[in-house]
């Protein structure tokens, strides 16, 4: 199957899960996402407010890159909601996280550009659950990245050291059922432990899953295209702990194979 054959249907994947969402509540912000007040590579560069979608028409007057498109995924990035809950939140008047200047957001990530102490890894998915985001890395350096939407209560998301353990396009729940009664759909989903899948899911808030963490469909396609099976996960409560797991666990063969690398008898 082609990448646009998939990317199709795994679109019509996605509004049954919107359709779960709506009709039955299978998706539930159990947790508000309020984000740390202060973390590294960041700033504090936004306003809790309303923005009217005259404000956003007129952002590109002062940047011709900030189109209103533009301007509503960095709202939704910003404030780890998908676009569409994004778009019903101005529509409403419900304050939201707005920066104080939109170009300094056009690039803008939460999560840290180099992470040194993994600059030998090849890959590394790094998952942070107050923000909530997760990133993707090749020695050490951001590649891309997303807002998740991870358990939406503390435990369903268990903070550790794992790795991609099963990789399935087409994967379907065994556990949970959407609005029609039928096993629910993971699509571009990354196993890395139990039942604990990364995978495309719809995101009203960074907490709404059972367990799982799930990613807005395109960035899904691309960590799913882009990790490969033994890739090592780490999920942290908050950035600043990230430098202290990885020092715990510097003899730990899930993160750091060759630690566990036997060597080589000499005849």
């Amino acid at each position: 199957m082609n990448s646009d054959i998939r990317l199709s249907c795994a679109r019509l994947i996605l509004i049954s899960i919107s359709a779960c969402y709506l009709l039955s509540g299978c998706f539930s912000t159990g947790r508000a996402f309020s984000g740390p007040t202060n973390y590294r590579n960041s700033f504090n560069g936004w306003t809790v407010r309303v923005i009217s979608p005259q404000e956003i028409e007129r952002l590109g007057e002062r940047d011709m890159d900030i189109s209103p498109s533009v301007a509503r995924r960095i709202l939704a990035k910003l404030n780890a909601r998908d676009f569409d809950y994004i778009e019903k939140d101005i529509k409403e008047g419900r304050p939201i996280r707005v920066p104080n200047d939109f170009t300094a957001f056009k690039s803008w990530t939460p999560m840290p550009g180099y992470i040194p102490e993994v600059r030998n890894l090849p890959q590394f998915i790094l998952i942070v659950k107050d923000i909530p985001f997760i990133g993707w890395y090749e020695n050490g350096r951001l590649v891309d990245d997303t807002y998740i939407c991870v358990g939406k209560k503390d435990d369903l998301t268990r903070a550790g050291v794992y790795s991609v353990k099963d990789k399935d396009a087409d994967h379907i729940s065994r556990s949970y059922k959407n609005a029609y009664g039928e096993p629910s759909p993971m699509p571009f989903a990354l196993r890395i432990y139990e039942a604990v899948w990364i995978h495309a899911g719809d995101i009203e808030g960074g907490y709404c899953s059972h367990g799982c963490v799930n990613l807005p469909i395109a960035p899904a396609t691309r960590l799913f295209d882009w990790a490969t099976p033994g890739v090592p996960v780490v999920i942290v409560e908050s950035l600043d702990q990230v430098p202290v797991v990885i020092a715990q666990n510097r003899s730990n063969c899930t993160l750091f194979a060759s630690a566990c690398a036997r060597p080589i008898a000499r005849s």
